[in-house]
């Protein structure tokens, strides 16, 4: 398989611990009973109608929130494990201002590879560091089932060692 081809197969993960997926999880929550409370204000107090209209996309967003906590819990779960060691190499970069205030994103091409992990090229995007450069290895972990993978650390059930991250 080429890089260029693993590309679009490639899926960053999306990692949490237990505080991550509780705070998920919570949200979620708190958006529904937020959807039950606004039509029974309506009805019960003082809060005009037209509020409960938004009762909907709170359900909408709580269903959001739970999902992501739930894909998160999966693709840690997952990759603990049984993902497995493997070389991120940085191919190219791209720095995006957000222009919302908070930190610049960056958006790395990679060419990942290891030992039982087949060469694919993947994108991940995170805030951006000034280690991100062409050339530049990174530790990552693979699912090499599907090229689910992730740059941050994680204790897997494999024991090989990686090389450091520079």
């Amino acid at each position: 398989m080429t890089v260029e081809e693993g590309a679009g197969e490639a899926r960053q993960a999306s990692i949490g611990g237990f505080a991550t997926q509780l705070a998920g999880r919570a949200s979620g929550l708190v958006s529904w009973v937020g959807a039950l409370v606004l039509p029974a204000l309506s009805v019960f107090g003082t809060l005009h109608w037209a509020w409960s209209l938004f009762s909907p996309l709170l359900v909408l967003t709580g269903l959001l929130v739970w999902a992501e906590a739930v894909r998160t819990r999966q693709d840690t779960s997952r990759l603990r494990r049984s993902g497995r060691p493997a070389v991120a190499e940085v191919v190219g970069t791209e720095r995006t201002d957000p222009g919302d205030g908070s930190p610049d994103v960056a958006v790395l091409t990679l060419r990942i590879s290891g030992a039982g992990v087949p060469s694919f090229g993947a994108t991940y995007r995170c805030d951006h560091d000034a280690r991100f450069r062409a050339g530049a290895r990174f530790v990552a972990v693979v699912d090499p089932s599907d090229n689910l993978f992730t740059l941050r650390p994680l204790r897997t059930g494999r024991t090989a060692r990686t090389p450091r991250t520079p």
